[in-house]
């Protein structure tokens, strides 16, 4: 009997040291340290004054780290499950979709867009005629960067509204020939989405579901407003003078191809782990291994490096390592997915929060995280001073003008008048339209100057709403200032007044 127990024993021992040996690889997985990429995504949130985010890491075809950082714009902790909108990591979502209907025999990248669509033009029919589906998925189809700005953040939940969204590019003149030279535009992608819609015969947000995001297991994907209003997305935050403020914007279905696919991380992990597998995850294909590295080569060269069929493409900085990229923004929000595909990793970052003119601030948190995973010094990029600057001198300007319209009323007008006896008409003429030219100098140089960086004072109300209030204060008050001016010089000179020569 004792020599059966110790057989026993012995037999025990030997297989929990198998068990041990087999679970040693999970263990050591989920023992590892993951403190120091938390702390450096917490120290980016910081620094942006970001309320809540999301963080993933993936390794070897699975989820290795998940955490919620901060609240959501309802006070509610941030996990795993909080949703997002992801803004244009929307386009290789958009890009897959296109790639499957390739692959259906449905369409064909080089053929010209109106073959399927034949209401798409471009205020140039020549060159719109031409317009390839690979061309807008490469952005050198010719649309330029500011036609985002015309057809874009329309809130349009209408039947119909990603269609007629594209239709209104019709108007756009374009920025060159179409195959040309990189223009990164978003209302290119409206066209695409459009483009699926045409062929599938399906909205494009039900298309997404039934086709990727279903399959793929992404159960709080948002693709249409029903899903947005079921799954309570909460408020973005966009920055007022340095602070956070709540941004509760309805939800765009004109915009879901190139900026309104959202879900939480755990939902981009799932993407992310099929575009690392080869277009399937868990036995469900959703793209052929060719379709998926066609889509992540660089097929031109970008403003960031090169640019696939809906990926940027590019280097890990510290470590040369091929990387596979896009971030996103919106009005309240930013997302960036960083694809390591020759090792087999990949880093999700989702913050509730943005700021145009700090968009490289808001990056740092997914490459250092990616960074930190190669074993690299993760990047910090400090805050632009104009961000922080344009604010406070807009506001600044429009109080100075402020100022000068109320002059006037400040001193008695009696008075005004007995000073203004001594001053010829010419000298009248002549500072009054000194003062009406540069008042509205300066309403046409803040009108215009947006469109430098590829805008519209619209837009500039909507991403940087602190910069475009004052903007737009200081427009009005420009253009009062110089009626106001007129208006008076016309009283000196006609009422009350010596005739004076003008000589």
């Amino acid at each position: 009997m004792r020599a059966r127990l110790g057989t026993l024993a012995c037999s025990v021992l030997l297989l929990g040291g198998v068990v041990a040996g087999l679970a040693t690889p999970v263990a050591a997985a989920a023992a590892t340290d993951w403190s120091e990429m938390d702390a450096y995504v917490r120290g980016r949130l910081d620094a942006t004054g970001t309320p809540g985010a999301a963080l993933a890491v993936i390794e070897d075809g699975r989820v290795v780290h998940q955490r919620g950082f901060g609240d959501d714009g309802r006070g509610r902790a941030v996990t795993p499950d909080t949703p997002f909108l992801w803004g244009s990591l929307s386009k290789p979502v958009t890009g897959l979709a296109v790639m499957q209907q390739v692959e259906a025999g449905r369409v064909d990248l080089d053929a010209p867009v109106r073959g399927y669509l034949p209401w798409f033009r471009l205020a140039d029919r020549e060159v719109s005629d031409r317009i390839t589906a690979r061309q807008l998925l490469t952005h050198t189809s010719g649309i330029p960067t500011s036609a985002s700005g015309e057809i874009g953040d329309r809130y349009d939940n209408a039947p119909g509204a990603l269609a007629a969204a594209a239709r209104d590019l019709a108007r756009i003149e374009p920025a060159g020939r179409s195959g040309g030279s990189y223009a990164y535009s978003s209302a290119g992608y409206a066209v695409l989405g459009a483009l699926v819609e045409e062929v599938s015969g399906r909205p494009f947000g039900d298309y997404l579901h039934e086709k990727i995001l279903d399959p793929l297991g992404m159960e709080h994907a948002v693709a249409t407003e029903r899903d947005f209003v079921r799954e309570r997305v909460a408020p973005g935050h966009r920055s007022f003078f340095g602070t956070q403020v709540p941004f509760d914007a309805p939800y765009d279905t004109s915009g879901v191809p190139y900026g309104q696919v959202g879900g939480s991380v755990r939902d981009l992990a799932r993407f992310a782990l099929a575009e690392l597998g080869g277009g399937e995850l868990h036995g469900r294909r959703v793209l052929s291994p060719a379709g998926i590295a066609d889509t992540q080569r660089g097929h031109v060269e970008s403003s960031a490096d090169h640019y696939g069929l809906g990926w940027s493409v590019g280097m890990l900085k510290g470590t040369g390592e091929r990387m596979v990229w896009h971030d996103g923004a919106l009005p309240g929000f930013q997302a960036m997915l960083v694809l390591l595909p020759d090792s087999d990793r990949a880093v999700i970052v989702l913050q509730n929060a943005y700021h145009q003119l700090r968009a490289k601030q808001f990056a740092d948190a997914a490459i250092g995280a990616a960074q930190l995973l190669s074993g690299a010094d993760p990047r910090t990029t400090p805050t632009d001073p104009l961000a922080v600057a344009l604010p406070w001198a807009l506001a600044a300007l429009a109080g100075t003008l402020l100022i000068c319209v109320a002059a006037p009323a400040l001193r008695r007008l009696p008075a005004r008048r007995t000073a203004t006896r001594s001053r010829s008409r010419r000298r009248i003429i002549a500072t009054t339209l000194a003062s009406v030219t540069a008042s509205l100098g300066v309403a046409a140089l803040l009108w215009w100057l947006p469109s430098t960086l590829g805008g519209t004072l619209p837009m500039t109300l909507l991403w940087l709403p602190d910069a475009g209030r004052g903007a737009v204060t200081a427009i009005a008050l420009a253009l009062l200032l110089a009626l106001e001016r007129t208006v008076l010089a016309f009283l000196d000179l006609w009422r009350g007044r010596r005739p004076a020569p003008f000589v």
